[in-house]
């Protein structure tokens, strides 16, 4: 009699513990399943803080207030830069009377990576497309063109900031517009020059210790659209690369 008492004993509390085992699991998962949604989340939330930060650290932002000294070149003379009027109202990147190109980014769209040198051409009214430059007085000058009895091209001048006279330029062939602002007091000529030309500083570079913080009269004319061509590349210093397509210090 005891042991069958016993038997149904233990049969019981198999039977209990069989039927408490599914609950249990079902008690130890669903806190894992809560848990993990926590950490991923956590994890989401703080990739996304990050990248925020990264974008808020590529500067200029929209609380930098920069200025580059700015002159355009064709075939050894330059432009006179009172023709220059900024035709964009409140533009982000524009030109001041002291010559000097300002940049003080209104939003992430103008800003960052986002704050190029086809800010300046579009608030100027100068137009850039597959090697040719049309100044906002009309005058069109082309890759190939003659200039000084050789052959000219379209290019940008780029100095850093405290740049001297033996300081060499990075030469922009392409995707000018797209060239970004990344730095404070960099000096920029536009030009229409031959391979090789020796292109000096502005004028108004004698002006980046003092700018001129007004803001410029808006002209009445219609900005012109500015036009970007794919790829830029930068070749090793020592010399100018055959490919248009290629940026290079100068010096050959």
């Amino acid at each position: 009699m005891g042991k069958a008492s016993s038997s149904k004993k233990i049969k019981r509390v198999q039977a209990a513990g069989a039927t408490r085992s599914p609950g249990q699991r079902r008690q130890i998962a669903f806190p894992a399943l809560i848990v993990a949604i926590i950490v991923v989340g956590l994890a989401g939330t703080v990739f996304a803080v990050a990248h925020r930060r990264n974008i808020e650290q590529v500067r200029p932002t929209v609380d930098d207030s920069w200025v580059a000294a700015y002159g355009t070149y064709i075939c050894g003379e330059d432009f006179n830069l009172g023709n220059l009027d900024t035709v964009v109202e409140d533009a982000p990147v524009d030109l001041h009377a002291d010559g000097l190109i300002h940049i003080h980014p209104t939003s992430e769209e103008n800003a960052g990576e986002n704050a190029v040198f086809g800010l300046f051409l579009e608030s100027v009214g100068i137009t850039l497309s597959d090697g040719t430059m049309t100044l906002p007085d009309g005058r069109t000058f082309t890759d190939g063109d003659d200039c000084e009895g050789e052959p000219g091209r379209v290019a940008l001048y780029q100095w850093p900031p405290q740049a001297g006279d033996n300081t060499d330029p990075r030469i922009i062939t392409s995707n000018i517009a797209g060239t970004r602002f990344t730095e404070d007091g960099q000096t920029y000529v536009l030009a229409f020059a031959p391979r090789g030309a020796e292109v000096g500083f502005p004028p108004s570079q004698a002006n980046l210790d003092e700018p001129d913080d007004s803001e410029p009269e808006v002209s009445s004319e219609a900005p012109s659209t500015t036009t970007t061509a794919p790829g830029d590349t930068t070749a090793p210093a020592g010399g100018e690369s055959e490919d248009s397509t290629t940026t290079t210090t100068a010096g050959g």
